[in-house]
């Protein structure tokens, strides 16, 4: 290397952050740089030339020292330096084999130096500017965003005359043949490295130039690929001298690797860890984290500052990034844990580390720990509100709505959770104690059984102190935050609690109320203990937000027990039990029904039926069906059954002419909503029992003979009542035999979901033969408790039995 590559590499030798140096065949030192001198305290003249080393050997271990020259000379060491030099400090030798007359050479780097974490980026941007290649970065639409000053020492012009421009703008057909390669790095994600490529810069301007060509994919922290990178090397010169820079090229490469790991991880805390993923190096910045000496850092001694439940994670992450690596894939590894920090306290961190290779070997990791907890206690608390939203909205009573909220909060938000309902009856005044009953008591697992005596008096009762943060927030209606709980003097009188908070490391509490009809019904309390974080002022936003939707929950619940009642009054008042056998007045005829509600809860819908006796003598029978399963549809049922009596009992008109003109008059008084109904008659036709019915749109009666044969009963099936009243109507009969069971029920009792083959009509048969030789009763049960239907719907079941 001559002229002014000579005196660039002179430069960029003096101006690096590492000692350079290289030695001959004998050990003699033919290179000492400045701040190999710096980090020794020997000096170049006394360490130069072949007697160099004997100028030191007092401090020198010699048989280290010759081992290690041998290892050099075939091969890469990277050792402790075998010397105590003048500065006191541990310095480290990175050296490989050299060429020519220079046998080994060689890099000093200070292990003890602690700025290293924080100084990594300055050392990276200095690298960048002064690295004796040239490095550009593009962005996705291949435009220049950076070059240092290698790249205008290779092609000439400035940085101005790049940045914001493509290359084959900058360089017409050269360029447009780099773009090419750095087009392919960003669609397969993967770097083209050793490249080979020769042209003519500057629009074909410049001179004939050769160049080893580096392309690498740049990332963000969530892997998408920004841009590209570029790194150059200008080998026109360098072809005829090759064999004397290959160890500084080989150098070159080292660093240039080191620059793209430090890319793909940015922290304040940088650590670099073994191929196992242990740790030899230290990491100052990761122990100004977690306050861990250096000897209690190195080793696996890092995991000991994780939360001892992420600890076996955390190390198996590890190891499974490490098998993917060395088995050739592709990997990076990431872990989220909880990191004890030097106030003893623990908090979300996430890990990122990408592997650096050397030959195609994995030779460490460098990666990153990022403060993630304010982050990710935040999104905690969302999926808690939502969780617990979910919980409370499932439930239909106030009180098994605070259960679900309790059970949602404990343990991803609470150590424990109680809910007090307090004594509406009470007056809620200053310096009065606040009285109640505890409902609800959720424990995270692990700890001990809470005290159950709150009150004192032996039962689920409380009583607090006016100074309690419970009573002061029943009085006010808004949420408290107690931090130090155990500190406070209301505390006396209860002991056992007292006793069982110290235990748990109970560390902060919250309150909040539970507002219905503008008054305090009741009161959550939230602790957190142990290891947990203290609350903060966001958890307490997060209470005030649970207690606000447990509050809803609450005046929703009050309601649907006012519907209830109202829905059960209308259950009783339509749905009656049926005559009794001598109360029919056709000798043989017995009747038996059954009704199970789809919404348990509300315990009534749309299906209903009826029996009564007309005053011909007749037993009027009647299954419908109406829409829904709600209060309406409750309400609609109540009237179609009493139009539908009113009708039949002043006619001795024809079933068919008692569906038509309830049809008739539903309609015009906008009663009926989308509704089924077969109704029919049982009379005596000289000796026989006879049913004779009209169907409007319902299920076919079902008969079962006494031999157990079961089939459904044919005939005309007509419109649903709401649609065309003035529509024909039919009418059609079956003879009852003795011992015959007719079947009369709605659809919820057979109908199954996506039932193209209808089998669950065909199974239905199967349960009414099954059951053909029991009771009427229990007949009646066997249907409804054996029934094919998946559909959750009501199910009405009428059976009438002919006993001769």
């Amino acid at each position: 290397m001559h002229g002014p590559q000579a005196q660039l590499a002179a430069d960029v030798v003096a101006d690096l952050p590492v000692g350079l140096f290289a030695l001959d065949a004998g050990g003699g030192v033919l290179l000492w740089s400045a701040e190999a001198a710096r980090l020794t305290g020997w000096s170049a003249d006394v360490v130069l030339g072949r007697n160099g080393i004997d100028a030191v050997r007092p401090p020198v271990d010699l048989a280290a020292a010759r081992e290690m020259l041998a290892r050099a000379r075939s091969g890469r060491v990277s050792d402790p330096l075998p010397a105590a030099v003048p500065t006191g400090r541990l310095l480290y030798v990175h050296a490989a084999p050299g060429t020519g007359e220079v046998a080994v050479v060689g890099v000093l780097q200070d292990a003890t130096d602690a700025r290293i974490g924080f100084e990594a980026f300055s050392l990276l941007d200095a690298l960048w500017q002064n690295a004796p290649v040239g490095l550009a970065y593009f962005d996705r639409d291949l435009r220049y965003r950076r070059v240092n000053a290698a790249v205008t020492s290779i092609d000439g012009g400035t940085s101005d005359d790049r940045v914001g421009r493509t290359l084959e703008d900058v360089h017409g057909e050269t360029g447009a043949r780099l773009t090419r390669l750095l087009r392919q790095v960003l669609e397969d994600d993967r770097p083209l490295t050793r490249t080979p490529f020769t042209g003519r810069l500057w629009h074909g301007r410049g001179p004939e130039q050769s160049w080893m060509v580096n392309c690498y994919p740049v990332h963000d922290r969530d892997g998408s690929v920004l841009g590209v990178g570029l790194v150059v090397v200008d080998i026109t010169e360098a072809e005829h001298t090759r064999r004397e820079l290959a160890e500084l090229a080989a150098a070159r490469e080292s660093l240039l690797r080191r620059y793209r790991s430090l890319v793909d991880a940015t922290s304040a805390a940088v650590w670099i860890r073994e191929p196992d993923g242990s740790a030899r190096e230290d990491s100052p910045s990761y122990r100004a984290v977690t306050g861990q000496a250096p000897h209690q850092y190195t080793g696996w001694g890092f995991l000991d500052a994780l939360h001892p439940e992420d600890r076996c994670s955390k190390r198996a992450a590890w190891e499974a990034a490490v098998g993917r690596v060395r088995a050739g894939h592709d990997a990076s590894f990431e872990h989220v844990h909880r990191l004890r920090t030097d106030t003893g306290r623990y908090r979300w961190f996430r890990s990122r580390a990408v592997p650096v290779r050397e030959g195609g070997r994995l030779v460490e990791w460098v990666g990153t720990e990022t403060d993630i907890d304010d982050e990710f206690r935040s999104r905690h608390r969302l999926d808690v509100l939502a969780g617990a939203t979910l919980a409370v909205n499932k439930a239909l009573d106030p009180e098994t709505e605070l259960l679900a909220l309790a059970d949602a909060v404990v343990p991803e938000f609470a150590d424990l959770c109680r809910v007090y309902l307090v004594d509406e009856a009470r007056p809620l005044e200053p310096g009065h104690p606040v009285h109640g009953r505890r409902s609800v008591t959720r424990a995270a697992p692990g700890l001990p059984p809470v005290p159950g005596d709150i009150g004192g008096d032996g039962a689920a009762r409380f009583v607090f102190g006016p100074d309690h943060p419970l009573a002061r927030s029943v009085r006010t209606g808004r949420p408290e935050l107690e931090l130090d709980p155990l500190a406070a003097e209301h505390w006396a009188g209860t002991p056992e609690m007292h006793s069982w908070a110290r235990a748990v490391r109970m560390n902060s509490r919250l309150v909040a109320p539970v507002i219905s009809g503008g008054e305090v019904i009741a009161a959550l309390l939230f602790a957190s203990c142990g290891d947990r974080v203290p609350y903060t002022a966001d958890d307490l936003a997060l209470v005030t937000e649970l207690a606000a939707r447990a509050s809803a929950a609450v005046e929703h619940g009050r309601r649907f027990q006012q519907t209830r009642q109202v829905s059960l009054a209308l259950q009783e008042s339509m749905l009656t039990e049926p005559p009794a056998m001598a109360e029919v007045g056709i000798g043989g005829i017995e009747i038996a029904a059954r009704y199970r509600p789809a919404a348990a809860e509300l315990e009534v819908g749309g299906d209903w039926y009826d029996v009564f006796r007309l005053p011909f003598g007749d037993l009027a029978l009647a299954v419908g069906d109406v829409a829904g399963h709600d209060l309406a549809a409750a309400a609609t049922m109540g009237q179609l059954r009493s139009m539908l009596r009113a009708l039949a009992f002043d006619s001795d008109g024809s079933p068919s002419d008692v569906l038509r003109r309830l049809d008739r008059v539903a309609s015009r008084l906008d009663v009926t909503r989308f509704t089924t109904l077969l109704h029919g008659r049982v009379l005596l036709r000289g000796d026989q029992r006879v049913f004779r019915w009209s169907n409007a749109g319902h299920p076919l009666p079902l008969l079962v003979a006494a031999d157990g044969t079961a089939r459904y009963a044919s005939g005309a099936v007509d419109v649903v009542l709401g649609v065309d009243p003035d529509r024909l109507r039919h009418d059609q009969e079956i003879v009852l035999v003795p011992g015959a069971t007719l079947v009369l029920y709605t659809d919820g009792l057979a109908e199954r979901r996506d039932d193209v083959d209808d089998r669950g009509a065909r199974e239905l048969l199967g349960l009414a033969a099954a059951g053909a030789g029991l009771d009427l009763e229990a007949f009646c049960d066997h249907l409804v408790s054996g029934s094919p239907a998946d559909t959750g719907d009501d199910v009405v079941v009428l059976a009438v039995r002919y006993r001769a």
